[in-house]
C-alpha cells in the first residue's frame, strides 16, 4: 500500500500549487507557496534613527504584563477577590499536557483528516504553562513551582514550537529552520511572561536556557530576516495583511519587551512592531470592516491590542498604536456588525453564535471612548488559560486608567449600519417597536481573507435566533485552505449559502467577483438596497443578476429578497434558503421556520414561472443545516424569484 505524505499548508493568505508526483513507490503531495496577501509596508532595513528615538523611551530593564509574584499586595488582592477560587480548586489534580508525536504527525501519516489534533495539543501545552504560573503566583506556596519549571523545561526541549500545519518539510521539528508563526509566537510570549511573573522562583540555569531558546527559535530568525532582507515565505507575517500579522507581532514583540536586557535590541523589536503592524491594519477595509468575520476579529485585532498595550507600557505611553484614525473605525466593527439582541452573522470562517470578546470590547470602549454602555464596566474577573491578555486585563492598564465617556450610546438607537466601502448592510428595528427582526446583507468580493464565495449572502435574526442565512465555518480539514479543494466544500463555496445557483453554476473566487451597489433608499420606516452580483458567476450568456433587499420596520417587520435575472438563452435558475431552523411546508408557496421559541413564515413566488422545492441536509463535520433550493421548473430567459421572511403572529 502506498504511503501518503501531506505537507501542511499555510492559511488562506497563501496561494498553493499542488503537484502529485510518484517517485519510487511514494506518493508525495508537493506544495509550493507564495504570499497571496501583502501589505503596503514591505520588508526594508531597520530604521536606526527611529530605533534610537525609541530607545530613549524605554526603561533600563525589560518588563511584562502585570507584576512578578513577589509584589504580594496586588497578587493577594486578586486571590482575596474570590474570582480565582474555582480555578484553584480545579488545579489541585492538574497534570501538565504532554507532547504527542502522534498528534504532531497525524496529518502526514494519514491518521487524521483535520489538523486540529496537532494544533490543539500544541496550544494546550502553552495554556498549561500559563495555568501553573497563574496558580503559583496567586498562592505563592511553592506548590506549583516544580510544575512550572518542569513544564518550562519540557517546552524548551520540545522539538517544534510551530503548528504542525505550518511546519513545511518538518524543518522546525528537525531543527533545520525556525519560524515565527501563530503558535510559536504564542509559546514565546507565554514563556517570557512565565519568566517575568515567576522571578527568582525560576532557577538561573533554567532561565538562561529559556532565553537561549527564545533567541534560537524566535529572535535570531527575525534578526536574520532583516540582516539578509530575505523576502521569501519564511516569517512572512511581517508583510501579511491578515490576522497573522498582529498575532505574530504581538507574541514576538511582547516576548522581546519582557525578557531582552539590551535596551537597543528591545528598541529594534519595538520598531518592528510599530512599523509592520500597519500591514495588519491594511487588511481591514477603510470603513473598519473585518472581512475575516467576528471570530478572527477577536483573534487578530485582539492581538493588536496586546501589541499596543505592550508598547504603550514599555514606552510610557509615548508610542500609541491607537493613534491612527482607522483604528477607531475598526474598533466599531463589532457593534456595527451586530444584527440585534447580541446576535452576529457568521460571515467567512466564523462560527454561528460567535460574539465579540468582552474583555477586548471593554478595553476598546474605554481606551477609545466609544461610549457603548454595556462595555463600560471594568471588571477584575479574568481567565487563566493564558498569562498574557488575562494578566494584562487583571492588572491596571491603559484602558482601566481611562475615564468613561459621559454620553453613552443608547442600546438599539442605531437602526442601520452600512459599511460603505465593503458593501455590508445591517438593518434593525426602531427602538421600542414591536418588530423584533434584523438582517445583515453582505456585498464585498470573493478575494477576501477566509472568504466563502458568498456575495449577496445574508443572515436573518428574529429575537435572539438566527432563523436563516450564512451557515458559517466548518471544522478545518487538512486541505481546506488549498484552493484546489477549498471550494469543493459546500459550506465554503456558495452552494451552502443563501445565494443563487445560476445555470447550475456556483460563484467563482477572485476579486473580479465583486458586488456593485446599484441603488439604495434608506428611510426611518424602510431600507432598500440593490446589488449587482452578476460578476460572481462565470456563466456565458448571463445578462443580468441583481439582488434587491427590502427591509420593512412597520408592524412586526418583514424582509424581502428579489433576485432578478436574464440570460441570452433559456437557462435554469435557483435561489436558496440556508437554515438550522426546523422547517415544514405549510402551503404551495409558504414555509414555517421554527427555532427555539421563534417562528417565522417564508413565502416565495415568481410571476409567470412555476417553482420547485428541494432540500438537502449538509454537515461536513459541523452543525448540520438545511439547504432549501427554490428553482424555476424549466429553463427561462428571464425572471424573478421573490422570498419574504415575516414573523408569525
Amino acid at each position: 500500500m502506498k504511503k501518503v505524505h501531506f505537507k501542511p499548508a499555510y492559511y488562506t493568505h497563501l496561494l498553493l500549487t499542488a503537484k502529485i508526483i510518484v517517485i519510487t513507490g511514494l506518493l508525495t503531495l508537493k506544495i509550493s507557496a507564495s504570499i497571496a496577501q501583502t501589505g503596503p509596508f514591505p520588508l526594508k532595513p531597520i530604521d536606526e534613527k527611529r530605533v534610537r528615538e525609541i530607545e530613549k523611551m524605554l526603561s533600563d530593564k525589560p518588563s511584562g504584563f502585570g507584576k512578578p509574584y513577589h509584589e504580594r499586595k496586588v497578587w493577594d488582592n486578586l486571590l482575596k477577590s474570590g474570582n480565582y477560587d474555582r480555578f484553584l480548586r480545579g488545579m489541585k489534580d492538574y497534570s501538565f499536557p504532554a507532547f504527542s508525536k502522534d498528534d504532531y504527525f497525524s496529518l502526514s501519516n494519514g491518521s487524521a483528516s483535520s489538523s486540529n489534533a496537532g494544533l490543539t495539543m500544541m496550544r494546550k501545552r502553552a495554556e498549561g504553562l500559563a495555568k501553573v504560573t497563574w496558580a503559583e503566583c496567586l498562592q505563592n506556596e511553592g506548590k506549583y513551582t516544580r510544575m512550572v519549571e518542569d513544564g518550562l523545561r519540557d517546552i524548551i526541549n520540545q522539538k517544534s514550537w510551530v503548528s504542525p500545519r505550518s511546519d513545511h518539510d518538518f524543518k522546525n521539528y528537525n531543527g533545520l529552520a525556525y519560524s515565527v508563526e501563530l503558535t510559536s509566537s504564542l509559546y514565546a510570549h507565554t514563556i517570557a511572561q512565565t519568566l517575568y511573573m515567576m522571578g527568582n522562583k525560576i532557577s538561573p540555569k533554567l532561565r538562561k536556557e529559556a532565553i537561549d531558546a527564545l533567541y534560537t527559535r524566535i529572535f535570531n530568525p527575525i534578526h536574520h530576516k532583516f540582516k539578509t532582507q530575505n523576502n521569501d515565505k519564511e516569517n512572512h507575517f511581517l508583510t501579511a495583511d491578515n490576522n497573522w500579522n498582529h498575532v505574530c507581532l504581538a507574541g514576538l514583540v511582547g516576548a522581546a519587551l519582557t525578557v531582552i536586557e539590551d535596551k537597543h535590541e528591545r528598541a529594534v523589536f519595538t520598531y518592528i512592531g510599530e512599523y509592520y503592524s500597519r500591514n495588519g491594519l491594511a487588511g481591514f477595509n477603510d470603513d473598519g470592516y473585518c472581512v475575516e468575520g467576528v471570530t478572527y476579529y477577536n483573534y487578530g485585532f485582539g492581538h493588536y491590542i496586546l501589541l499596543r498595550e505592550g508598547i504603550w507600557q514599555a514606552t510610557g505611553g509615548n508610542i500609541d498604536l491607537f493613534n491612527d484614525p482607522k483604528v477607531q473605525k475598526i474598533a466599531r466593527y463589532a457593534p456595527n456588525i451586530e444584527v440585534i439582541n447580541g446576535v452576529y452573522p457568521a460571515i467567512s470562517d466564523c462560527r454561528e453564535g460567535a460574539t465579540p470578546d468582552e474583555a477586548m470590547m471593554i478595553y476598546l470602549n474605554r481606551s477609545l471612548g466609544l461610549g457603548i454602555a454595556r462595555y463600560d464596566t471594568l471588571t477584575n474577573e479574568s481567565g487563566t488559560s493564558d498569562n498574557r491578555k488575562s494578566v494584562m486585563m487583571a492588572f491596571p492598564n491603559s484602558s482601566s486608567k481611562s475615564m468613561p465617556k459621559k454620553n453613552m450610546q443608547k442600546e438599539g438607537a442605531n437602526i442601520r449600519s452600512l459599511f460603505e466601502q465593503t458593501g455590508v448592510l445591517v438593518c434593525r428595528p426602531l427602538p421600542g417597536a414591536s418588530a423584533n427582526i434584523g438582517v445583515a446583507l453582505k456585498g464585498g468580493n470573493n478575494n477576501e481573507s477566509h472568504n466563502h464565495n458568498d456575495i449577496g449572502s445574508y443572515t436573518i435574526v428574529q429575537g435572539n435566533q438566527i432563523m436563516a442565512g450564512d451557515p458559517g465555518v466548518i471544522p478545518y480539514a487538512s486541505n481546506i485552505f488549498d484552493p484546489k479543494y477549498r471550494y469543493t466544500y459546500k459550506t465554503v463555496g456558495s452552494y451552502g449559502h443563501p445565494v443563487p445557483l445560476v445555470a447550475g453554476s456556483q460563484q467563482r473566487p477572485g476579486k473580479l467577483a465583486e458586488a456593485k451597489t446599484v441603488r439604495t433608499d434608506f428611510t426611518k420606516e424602510k431600507d432598500n438596497i440593490t446589488l449587482d452580483i452578476a460578476s460572481a458567476y462565470n456563466v456565458p450568456g448571463l445578462k443580468k443578476l441583481e439582488r434587491t433587499m427590502d427591509y420593512d420596520r412597520s408592524d412586526v417587520g418583514s424582509i424581502t429578497f428579489t433576485d432578478s435575472f436574464a440570460y441570452a438563452n433559456p437557462q435554469e435558475f435557483e435561489t436558496v434558503i440556508s437554515t438550522r431552523s426546523k422547517w415544514k411546508q405549510i402551503s404551495d408557496n409558504t414555509l414555517l421556520l421554527t427555532r427555539a421559541n421563534e417562528k417565522m413564515l417564508v413565502t416565495f413566488s415568481s410571476a409567470g414561472n412555476k417553482l420547485l422545492l428541494k432540500s438537502e441536509e449538509i454537515s461536513e463535520g459541523g452543525t448540520p443545516y438545511t439547504r432549501i433550493g427554490i428553482s424555476v421548473s424549466k429553463p427561462v430567459s428571464e425572471g424573478q424569484i421573490v422570498i419574504t421572511y415575516r414573523p408569525q403572529n
